[in-house]
């Protein structure tokens, strides 16, 4: 499918491709596309939008994302961790189940009405990141900086602040009460 290593404000609509090697993509725009289980070797994604594709079970090799965007995208199985600086997407009504980000820098970075379940943010500077209507269920947050994180409209976290630095992070109640579930106390 992909014939050139360099492509600049092309659509692509559903594309089925399991193996991108060193290619460049510069305001492009990938729409029902079939990514799953593909490689990504050395690509740069720069200001592209994904919408309705399926990157699950794909690997992500010294890859870029620098202001990607991803709609509606089915993305499970994810390790995010082998990409390459500049990070900086944006997900919005996406499935991010069993991800993996491990020691990224995703400062600002936005979750809007996403599934993020059972996925691992480990020793991430999530400064100012915004979870939006986000359902957090079993994802784990050990050693991040959440400070001025907004979790204030997502549910189902359990954020160990022992272990996080959540000075002025935002939340509400009633989720704000699973803190509550992490002291050695009984609450009746």
């Amino acid at each position: 499918m992909f014939k050139t290593n360099d492509y600049w404000e092309e659509e692509f609509i559903e594309v089925d491709e399991k193996k991108l090697d060193s290619i460049y993509f510069d305001n492009c725009t990938f729409t029902k596309c079939d990514f799953s289980k593909a490689s990504f070797r050395d690509c740069k994604f720069t200001e592209c939008t994904f919408i309705n594709c399926d990157l699950s079970l794909s690997k992500l090799i010294s890859s870029t994302f620098n202001d990607v965007i991803f709609e509606k995208c089915k993305l499970i199985g994810i390790s995010w961790s082998t990409c390459q600086e500049p990070f900086d997407v944006k997900f919005d009504s996406c499935n991010l189940s069993q991800n993996s980000f491990h020691l990224l820098d995703l400062r600002k970075m936005h979750f809007i009405n996403s599934l993020i379940r059972d996925t691992g943010f480990e020793e991430c500077n999530l400064e100012s990141a915004v979870f939006k209507d986000c359902n957090l269920e079993q994802t784990v947050f050990i050693s991040n900086n959440l400070q001025k994180a907004n979790f204030e409209t997502s549910k189902n976290y359990l954020i160990d602040p022992k272990y996080n630095d959540i000075k002025k992070a935002q939340f509400s109640l009633p989720e704000a009460l699973s803190f509550l579930s992490l002291l050695p106390i009984k609450i009746k």
